[in-house]
């Protein structure tokens, strides 16, 4: 019996496919769409999708019949339009990250699209204190029995945010057991980027008053840079992300005692 045609593009899934054509634009610098066909074992349509899926990412350009390799710095999305983006991958991610918050705990949850999706996750504690240094954040548990601390700071509209050396003092004189954060870009070599330097420091200072780094990406984080430098990824205790590595990532992560957890 012939095989159908779709039943081969099921062999990859998505993000694996994705992972593969990005693998292949380090190697080559550029793609032809039609050579993918061959290698990924994908129709071209599905192809023309994944790119500009990829490139919406930010991590490559589309050229007529392929794409090419982007080195511009990733400028960051507002946040109404970062919670649209992949909400079901973030959705999964929040889960697992909830599982790893007990009662009496004192937490830290940093600016970001998926740590607002984190809040409203755990508004049913009891007894939990929350440290942030997002408006939104602070406004989602304020009707409930959780504690909040909000740290104060100079605005950053975009991100709704609060951040520079008034939050990074206010984080000094704190502490706690565990930080929740996510990040615009994560890159092997350069590490945990956002395009802000303020608020880059200010989540650097959140990782030094925590216990414990968990680190929530979803796979559109990989691969990407951003102006400001959080820190080499070595500093995440635990990342909880939907993308599939390379056996090359997953040695890396390895390396630097990271622990993952892949939903």
């Amino acid at each position: 019996m012939e095989q159908q045609k779709g039943t081969t593009e099921n062999v990859l899934f998505q993000e694996e496919r994705l992972g593969k054509i990005i693998a292949l634009l380090e190697k080559e610098g550029r793609l032809v769409t039609k050579d993918l066909v061959d290698t990924l074992g994908a129709t071209p349509v599905t192809l023309r999708k994944d790119l500009l899926l990829l490139e919406k990412r930010g991590l490559l350009k589309r050229t007529h019949g392929g794409a090419v390799k982007v080195k511009q710095l990733y400028p960051g999305l507002a946040l109404n339009e970062k919670e649209k983006i992949n909400l079901e991958e973030k959705m999964r991610i929040v889960r697992k990250a909830a599982a790893f918050i007990s009662e009496g705990d004192t937490i830290i949850l940093d600016a970001g699209s998926t740590t607002s999706l984190l809040a409203k996750e755990i508004k049913g504690f009891k007894r939990l204190v929350v440290i942030t240094n997002a408006l939104n954040i602070a406004t989602e548990l304020s009707n409930t029995s959780i504690e909040v601390i909000m740290v104060g700071g100079s605005l950053l509209k975009k991100a709704a945010t609060l951040v520079g050396p008034l939050a990074d003092e206010a984080l000094r004189r704190v502490s706690a057991d565990k930080l929740f954060m996510g990040v615009d870009g994560i890159d092997f070599r350069v590490g945990l980027t956002t395009p802000d330097i303020n608020e880059a420091k200010t989540s650097r200072v959140m990782m030094e008053a925590a216990g414990e780094v968990f680190l929530l990406v979803d796979s559109s984080k990989f691969g990407r840079r951003s102006l400001g430098v959080i820190s080499d990824v070595k500093h995440i205790d635990k990342l909880i992300t939907t993308k599939r590595f390379t056996d090359e990532e997953f040695r890396s992560l390895l390396t630097d005692k990271v622990e993952v957890y892949m939903v």
